[in-house]
């Protein structure tokens, strides 16, 4: 296409600098982006839709958002996105982006009501809405408030266009967008607290450098996770070709892409690489060797959001081989903090040190929560002065609410500020130590820990588990429960002193799953009572199915089994009170 005025160029935003440049890098290349839900485009088609859906919103929004400039002013530049389609969401997001605003993504499923509260503490502009989406955003957009002046309407992503014939669009270098204005917002705190927007910089999903020739990824994330968005967007800016999954595509689905394609590397969450892992496990020997031996080309194995379990970890280590990289991040800090190459010997809990260009401390030096201070983590919270103030340190540094220790000069994960301490009488229990004793036994998967309340004890060590395939199978055969309480604590005692070990257990039976985020971190709130039957506090006299209770108080044969095994806080007639 010919460019004509400064209006028709894109603004001097670092990250449209390097999507033009990948652009034009990759050009006539048919198709690029492979999206399951239905399209197969090229750079061309994509900038094509994304020239045109900038014309879209110019014309359905009122000229009093723009500034003279034709962008978005500074008061109001936020644009929700609602979609199923990656695609989709790659022409909203560059056409927003190219408007000088920055996108707001929602998970297809939310309910009208959820985003209306998104949508008017964003006071956000109008929503973008995938092909199957726009009867839902139409919805939202009737029940939400808009900018001052407007109201907040819908518009239809378009996904149509004839492709452009050269990409020959340039950079206004006189239209300067400031790196650390708004990019992205992602609601987050999805598991505790009402949400909340972190507004991200513009320069957080700038990547460098550029990728080598043939390159190819998968997304099956949805993009109001920030490691979906990131699935998508980087390999736009990075020169990839990308293989989008349907949502929940299942990992059958996952592992076919691998199969059928290229693919040169993406990243994982401990919850995806545990399904992969016992979905590969049901294949005859040969297809499991045939998969393995796709999947290797990936060459390096990052896996964030959670921590692994060691079962998992040994699996894939001891069949590919490959360097495994345990990452450490939230939303807020942008997406990456720490990593840790892990070589199936270390304990999984380890996040190692902080990244090239990104600040970590502790703040109690050796221990204490882990602050970060990095160029891509959130500027403030949409609205909410008090919560941004509150969420940094004096020296600048974003406090986590997650917990570490520093030992040989590496972090290790400890756990979250409140929801990953169980306050057990006078005790302090961290969940995910408990959780990695767990899952290092032979026997167990998958273990969620987690603090469930108590009249007597404040809290009680309680845990969700899911055993091995291979114990589901003899737990069935023999017709009664091999592996229940009493062998847990019996096995767990080995490392953990008695004061942690659970007290309250749920073993999942096949195909029972318990309730998550997105990114597949357990909702704890929701587990407590779905899993174990607690609206307010637990009481020895409920009868859960399933569910085994070992009491509040140890049995008197293990008050004392072994120095330090309740910290020497126990109280003198600890044995006359059990």
């Amino acid at each position: 296409m010919a460019v004509g005025s400064a209006r028709e160029k894109f603004p001097n935003d670092l990250l449209l600098v390097q999507f033009l440049r990948s652009a034009k890098r990759c050009a006539n290349q048919r198709p690029y982006i492979h999206d399951h839900f239905g399209y197969e485009k090229s750079f061309e088609e994509l900038i094509a839709d994304i020239l045109r859906m900038r014309e879209l919103m110019r014309q359905q929004l009122p000229a009093s958002a723009f500034s003279e400039r034709g962008v978005f002013k500074d008061e109001a530049p936020y644009v929700a996105v609602l979609t199923r389609s990656g695609y989709e969401f790659i022409v909203a997001f560059f056409a927003t982006r190219v408007l000088g605003g920055a996108p707001i993504p929602f998970g297809s499923g939310i309910l009208p009501e959820e985003a209306r509260y998104f949508v008017n503490s964003s006071k956000a502009s109008c929503i973008l809405a995938g092909s199957d989406c726009y009867e839902k955003a139409e919805r939202i957009a009737s029940i939400s408030n808009g900018p001052t002046d407007s109201k907040t309407i819908s518009i239809p992503i378009v996904c149509d266009s004839e492709p452009v014939k050269e990409i020959d669009v340039t950079i206004d270098e006189t239209l300067n967008m400031d790196p650390r204005g708004p990019g992205l917002v992602i609601f987050t705190s999805g598991t505790t607290g009402p949400p909340k927007g972190a507004v991200l910089p513009r320069i957080c999903m700038v990547f460098q450098p550029d990728s080598p020739a043939n390159c190819q990824t998968v997304c099956f994330r949805p993009p109001h996770w920030l490691g979906g968005a990131i699935s998508l967007v980087e390999p736009m800016l990075t020169g990839k070709q990308v293989h989008i999954l349907r949502e929940r595509a299942g990992v059958d689905n996952i592992w076919k892409v691998f199969r059928n394609n290229q693919i040169t590397g993406t990243g994982f969450t401990p919850g995806v690489l545990r399904e992969m892992k016992e979905w590969l496990e049901t294949q005859s020997e040969d297809e499991q060797e045939e998969y393995l031996k796709a999947f290797k080309r990936i060459g390096v194995i990052h896996c964030a959001g959670a921590m692994v379990s060691p079962s998992v970890l040994k699996f894939w280590k001891s069949r590919t081989g490959l360097v495994f990289n345990n990452v450490y991040g939230s939303t807020e800090v942008g997406g990456l903090a720490t990593f840790k190459c892990l070589d199936g010997t270390e304990r999984s809990d380890a996040i190692g040190v902080a990244f090239p260009g990104i600040k970590v401390k502790l703040a109690d030096g050796d221990h204490g929560e882990i602050c970060v201070k990095s160029p891509f983590m959130l500027t403030h919270y949409i609205g909410d002065e008090e919560k941004t103030k509150a969420a940094f340190d004096d020296e600048g540094y974003f406090k986590t609410g997650d917990f570490a220790e520093l030992k040989d000069g590496e972090y290790i994960f400890s756990g979250r500020a409140n929801t990953d301490y169980i306050l057990f009488r006078h005790y302090r229990i961290p969940s995910v130590q408990v959780e990695v004793a767990l899952t290092a036994l032979p026997y167990v998967t998958e273990a969620c820990v987690l603090g469930v309340p108590d009249h007597e004890a404040k809290q009680i060590c309680a845990a969700v588990v899911r055993l091995t395939r291979e114990q589901e199978k003899l737990q069935s055969r023999h017709g009664e429960r091999i592996i229940d309480l009493a062998r847990l604590r019996a096995d767990m005692n080995e490392t953990l002193p008695k004061y942690m070990l659970p007290v309250l257990v749920k073993i999942l039976g096949p195909g029972e799953e318990m309730p998550q985020t997105v990114s597949h971190k357990p909702i704890k709130n929701q587990i407590i009572k779905k899993c174990f039957g607690v609206e307010k506090s637990w009481s020895a006299e409920n009868s859960i199915p399933g569910v085994e209770y070992w009491g509040s108080m140890p049995a008197p044969e293990e008050a004392d089994t072994k120095l330090w095994d309740w910290l020497g806080l126990q109280r003198a007639d600890f044995k006359a009170e059990a």
